[in-house]
């Protein structure tokens, strides 16, 4: 059809309407052209689901285990039904192209998005993201958008921190995943670019990158969009080789390139408009919204988000993050919890995660999710299902909170519900024109989350027309005990917390480092007050917007997407216990096991902020030590981390049981039920490296390399990330990179090694030599003789299922090229490399080959 060629309709375009198409309409979406057919394209974040427009109260969607715990599997099928599941949620939220996957390689265990990117070893990241993006754009309905290119391993100062990398640290550690899935088969549909400069250059505006490097280089014909905010300029992104200016109505394109063009016609300016136009285009065209009628075209715009939801989806969901999750330590055998262990026994479950699980980390990863399963109650419910009986008791122990929890449905109530409102019933939002609350009421929210994120849910002719304005929450709550409760809100724009009419909360004006929403929301500020049980309570916030921006920003888009909106989250969080680790003591001492489940969650590892330290929040490793060193039987004692990244363990020492269960999505509480009872074999290994303290890493010494000196941060580790930094300088770290146990043992022997056409395969016979059904994972890192580098990861393969004595034969596949290192060209040195085959990084058991190049090849 002629309206459906790209060439006919670049043709037909005007170049206001070719402008048009290069920035988004809204937060989320395209701009159609009516008259030409040209509908409207739709993206949703993210890295842990397909969450919709909404960032909190909207239709419900599937939330995954963390990109992190999915690597955990090492298992590309795995990842690759992960793909699949999550093409068919966005579907349900009417998107055309998914925000995710995010390839970053982790850097620092400090970095506050590591969750939710798959490794610090950039062939294990690679290869799952490719099978990753395979499963999500199998059908052709859905694409997939790889981020942030590149170097975006730090959120503090993200938008303006310059990262100084040597070409060789770019190409071989943060460059390769995303050139392993941009020639892949079934490369990405999208590249979003990093906020950050690299070399001096904010990365919308680096044309060697994105130019010269992935278009030129690499062969991506794809759509380059800016993070959100993320555009920098008005002609020099477009000269760049950025298409896309996100999100919308443009901040830098739109009026502005028009009027520039206007008064000074530039060719090189209109062929950029052009060639960025025709990739749009083709966007459109693959995801069927060129020729499309007058109504179809309202209809693109327009779409219902719906949930969707099977009993595969959550079996898949269950088994990935059951797969996922990592046995550290199982010194005196406690796991598995079999019937005869603790059938007729009392269970404590102990510690701030072990009633209210986390599912996730925080940021573009936040959605609605279908439901959330936890460990207290998962286990109730699994070892009930098998007739087992047990007694099992809940104390919280500490508690992990940097943000006060969001208040609970149960007790929360809002005023004035209209009908047909009763399924958001908790808070009313009332919106204002004004920013004093005068005028008539414009609209009417109702919300089941004090979470309130208006960058994507403020009313249309509000957020649309880009004016301040303000909004009235009102509430009810009910306290279920007597004493001083807390209250605690944190705000982009002004706002104030009144509790029966009196003042109770001033963050009016605030000033300061900014800390939540996305690094634009002022930290928490609270308030105490003596509560009565049973009695209700008037809660009223006003709030008004404000232009809000981290001090240490110039990013004018980032204040315009994010800082006019008046968004709050408020808290609430009644007395605690006196002595909270006294009260879990006396638990543990009069029950047969303790699961204490500890942690992390969305307060401390997130987008827009990075840890400050590794240790746990709060007391929690007072909480350890104390059970550890009092309990009768501290061999009881099973340990469950939840964390996107390492976590300190000075009591590592004094316990036999440590389980890693990152973010399990959705489905957490079973699968990490299901590994604790012996359901599930585990058999994930560790996608990053385990440091026994941060004060091991130069990062601790060397401020320049992490977070940064005035604005500039110094890969000065060049390609010694994660355990190539150890194995060069003789560190041993707590646990290897790809380290892992479970409840069977497994034997590697037998390595031989045939030449191919392009390299070499490498077989081993694998053999469980355990009494229990189990994975093991074949890891290969090679070495030149001789030559200054340290061991590599090279390739891996999961053996799947074997039974108890059964042995399997894997392939290893291993190319020249894949030898290879950056020398202002990938360059496989003549001479004699070493292959070791073994079970992580550090292994000491290592089979091993040796292979030889002839001579020096070039790519």
């Amino acid at each position: 059809m002629v309206a459906c060629d790209v060439g006919y309709l670049l043709s037909q375009l005007s170049l206001q309407e070719k402008v048009s198409l290069l920035a988004g309409a809204d937060g989320w979406q395209t701009q159609e052209v009516a008259r030409l057919g040209i509908g409207s394209l739709k993206t949703t974040d993210g890295p842990c689901g397909a969450r919709g427009k909404s960032t909190v109260d909207g239709p419900t969607s599937a939330l995954l285990p963390a990109p992190v715990a999915q690597a955990a599997t090492w298992s590309t099928k795995a990842v690759r039904a992960i793909g699949r599941l999550l093409c068919e949620e966005a579907k349900t939220k009417a998107a055309h192209v998914l925000l995710a996957p995010t390839i970053c390689c982790a850097r620092n265990p400090l970095g506050g998005r590591n969750f939710e990117s798959f490794s610090e070893d950039p062939l294990l990241s690679g290869k799952l993201a490719v099978e990753y993006i395979s499963g999500l754009q199998e059908s052709g309905e859905v694409g997939a958008t790889v981020k942030h290119f590149v170097a975006n391993e730090q959120e503090e100062g993200r938008f303006i921190i310059n990262v100084n990398a040597s070409e060789r640290t770019l190409r071989e550690i943060y460059l390769r995943p995303f050139e392993m899935t941009v020639k892949s088969a079934n490369p990405p549909t999208c590249v979003m670019t990093a906020y950050n400069c690299v070399n001096g250059l904010h990365m919308d505006m680096n044309r060697k990158l994105l130019t010269e490097t992935l278009r030129n280089e690499w062969g991506f014909d794809g759509v380059v969009m800016s993070d959100w905010g993320g555009t920098n300029s008005m002609a020099e992104s477009l000269l760049a080789g950025l298409d896309l200016e996100m999100p919308g109505p443009a901040a830098h394109r739109g009026a502005n390139l028009l009027a520039h063009l206007q008064k000074a016609p530039d060719e090189e300016i209109l062929k950029a408009i052009d060639a960025s136009c025709s990739r749009v285009l083709r966007l459109l065209r693959g995801k069927n919204l060129l020729g499309l009628s007058a109504t179809e075209v309202v209809e693109s715009r327009n779409r219902t988000e719906t949930s969707s939801y099977t009993d595969l989806d959550q079996q898949l969901l269950r088994s990935v993050a059951a797969d996922g999750i990592v046995l550290l330590k199982n010194s005196k055998e406690m796991l598995p919890l079999t019937p005869d262990k603790i059938h007729g026994k009392r269970v404590a479950f102990i510690g701030p995660n072990s009633f209210h699980g986390t599912p996730s980390g925080g940021g573009s990863s936040n959605l609605n999710q279908h439901y959330q399963t936890h460990p207290m109650e998962a286990f109730k419910a699994i070892t009930a299902s098998l007739d087992i009986k047990v007694d099992v008791e809940h104390s919280p122990g500490a508690f992990s909170y940097k943000y006060l929890p969001l208040a609970s449905n149960e007790q929360w109530h809002s005023p004035r519900r209209l009908p047909g409102m009763q399924q958001k019933h908790m808070l009313r939002l009332d919106f204002f024109a004004s920013t004093d609350f005068s005028g008539p009421i414009l609209e009417t929210q109702y919300r089941n989350s004090s979470n309130i994120d208006l960058s994507d849910t403020a009313p249309a002719g509000l957020s649309e027309k880009g004016d301040p304005y303000s909004f009235r929450l009102s509430t009810t709550v009910t306290p279920k005990s007597s004493g001083m409760h807390d209250f605690g809100i944190a705000s982009v724009g002004n706002a104030r917390l009144y509790v029966n009419n009196d003042l109770l909360i001033d963050n009016y004006d605030w000033f300061g480092p900014a800390e939540t929403f996305y690094c634009f929301g002022s930290a928490e500020k609270r308030g105490k007050l003596y509560m009565t049980a049973g009695r209700s309570y008037e809660v009223r916030i006003d709030s008004s917007s404000k232009l809000s921006v981290k001090p240490d920003s110039n990013q004018s888009d980032a204040n315009y997407v994010y800082g006019i909106q008046p968004s709050v989250r408020f808290g609430f969080l009644e007395q605690l216990p006196e002595n909270p680790i006294a009260d879990a003591l006396a638990l543990a001492q009069r029950s047969d096991i303790t699961i204490l489940v500890l942690g992390l969650n969305e307060d401390w590892e997130g987008e827009g902020h990075d840890r400050t330290t590794m240790s746990l929040p709060g007391k929690q490793d007072a909480l350890v030590q104390t059970l550890l060193r009092s309990v009768s039987h501290p061999e009881n004692v099973v340990i469950v981390n939840q964390s996107g990244s390492p976590v300190e363990m000075d009591w590592e020492t004094e316990a036999s049981t440590i389980v890693q269960a990152w973010y399990g999505g959705q489905e957490a509480g079973n699968a990490l039920c299901d590994v604790l009872i012996g359901r599930v074999n585990p058999s994930g290994r560790l996608p990053i490296s385990w440091p026994f303290k941060y004060s091991d890493m130069d990062f601790q010494r060397f401020k320049h390399t992490w977070p940064g000196v005035d604005g500039q941060v110094d890969y000065a580790e060049e390609t010694l990330v994660g355990y190539r930094w150890y194995l060069h300088e003789g560190v041993k770290p707590r646990y290897w990179f790809g380290y892992g146990l479970g409840y069977s043992t497994f034997n590697i022997s037998n390595l031989e090694t045939s030449e191919t056409t392009s390299g070499w395969d490498l077989t081993a016979e694998v053999s469980n030599t355990g009494k229990t059904a189990g994975q093991e994972v074949v890891q290969l890192y090679s070495s030149l003789l001789g030559g200054a580098g340290v061991r590599e990861l090279r390739s891996f393969e999961k053996t799947g299922t074997l039974a108890a004595g059964e042995m399997r034969t894997v392939t290893l596949g291993l190319e020249k090229r894949g030898l290879a290192h950056w020398d202002g060209r990938w360059i496989t040195e003549k001479g004699v490399y070493l292959l070791e085959v073994g079970r992580n990084a550090g292994d000491e058991n290592m089979l091993m080959a040796e292979v030889s190049v002839d001579e020096r090849l070039e790519w």
